[in-house]
């Protein structure tokens, strides 16, 4: 049964998608902590919020390799870990035009999302996430 912290959490993910959808490095880094671990797409693993925020400008810039990708997002599950923690799991697939707004055919960035979401003050972050390719 999804509960409020579910709400918050799935909110988190929305956040996410439309940071990246929209190119937006800025608003994608003040979803996380201020201490992230994150291992992206391509296996890097980044430890630094700055640095982290040096790779998304990087990937969403003119020219970059995020820049005319879209994707969504679908929550697979949530597990709770204390009561301020949580896991997310989040489906990720490129958004096409179209009747399902999904690819055809193999999908160049299917992948699973995890997010380790701490709530400080009232506000869930990510503290520890990892992009890993579905192949």
């Amino acid at each position: 049964m999804p509960t409020n912290t579910d709400d918050q959490l799935a909110d988190l993910v929305r956040s996410y998608e439309n940071a990246f959808n929209t190119n937006n490095a800025r608003a994608m880094n003040d979803l996380f902590a201020d201490e992230p671990v994150f291992v992206n797409f391509g296996g890097n693993l980044v430890r630094d919020k700055q640095a982290l925020h040096r790779a998304q400008s990087f990937v969403f810039a003119p020219g970059g390799p995020l820049e005319r990708i879209s994707v969504s997002y679908t929550i697979e599950n949530i597990t709770h870990l204390a009561p301020d923690l949580a896991a997310v799991h989040a489906r990720q697939r490129t958004r096409q035009d179209g009747a399902d707004g999904q690819v055809a055919g193999e999908d160049p960035m299917a992948a699973i999302l995890l997010l380790v979401a701490q709530r400080t003050n009232g506000e869930w972050r990510i503290r520890v996430g990892q992009n890993t390719p579905v192949t």
